[in-house]
């Protein structure tokens, strides 16, 4: 089974507002994912500048030997991304739902402030559960 190590939420200014492990072993600590998610801003935002294909959102996909990272960016910025196992490849809609959870219960909270950590317990409860039935999913494959 396929499984799903972390998920990261960063704003448009490259800052860490939101942050899950889902992994059992390795888990790392708050200044170790807050550079993870820095690092992975300034790759991304070096990845637009310097590819050769006229209008490139930047890096939406890194394959490593230990780990993918699959990256969903919105059109305000705000940056998804999903650490998990190598070869995992239906990340992509995980994402977008993930997405529209966040503009459902993170955008539409008159109490949360733009740009601000998340902080929504209607927004974690469903992501949990869109983990879950994405994990699901992925024992009847």
């Amino acid at each position: 089974m396929a499984a799903i190590y972390s998920l990261y939420i960063i704003n448009k200014s490259g800052g860490l507002i939101f942050y899950k492990d889902y992994g059992s072993a390795g888990r790392m600590d708050t200044n170790d994912s807050l550079r993870v998610a820095s690092l992975w801003h300034s790759m991304h935002a070096i990845s637009q500048q310097l590819s050769p294909t006229v209008g490139c959102s930047g890096i939406e996909l890194l394959e490593a030997d230990t780990f993918d990272l699959h990256c969903f960016q919105s059109l305000t910025g705000t940056k998804f991304f999903v650490v998990c196992e190598p070869g995992t490849s239906h990340m992509e809609g995980l994402l977008k739902v993930i997405y529209e959870l966040y503009t459902d219960y993170v955008l539409k909270n008159p109490f949360y402030e733009m740009e601000m950590p998340i902080r929504c317990e209607l927004f974690d409860i469903n992501l949990t559960q869109a983990i879950q039935k994405d994990r699901v999913a992925l024992l009847g494959r």
